[in-house]
């Protein structure tokens, strides 16, 4: 379901690429379980980089079932790549 806060996002892996809307109120944990199904990697093993302006912010934090997606500088379209942990 949308809502009117929801955020348009370019969602890349090595095995996909899709647009998705986001939920600034989702927590990081949230979205990693999301994510499993457009890319193929378990939310454990997830490494999030969002790409605003050619800049890469890492989408982490200690707490990831309480951070929420808003802390970060999220941007209509901007491009959230998902990799597997090394």
């Amino acid at each position: 379901m949308q809502t009117a806060g929801d955020i348009p996002l370019l969602i890349t892996s090595d095995n996909s690429s899709s647009e998705r809307r986001i939920t600034p109120s989702w927590t990081i944990g949230q979205l990693k379980s999301k994510l499993e199904a457009v890319t193929g990697v378990p939310p454990l093993s997830q490494k999030i980089t969002l790409r605003v302006n050619q800049q890469g912010i890492p989408v982490e934090a200690a707490d990831e079932e309480n951070t929420q997606l808003a802390t970060f500088p999220l941007a209509p379209y901007a491009e959230l790549h998902v990799s597997p942990l090394i």
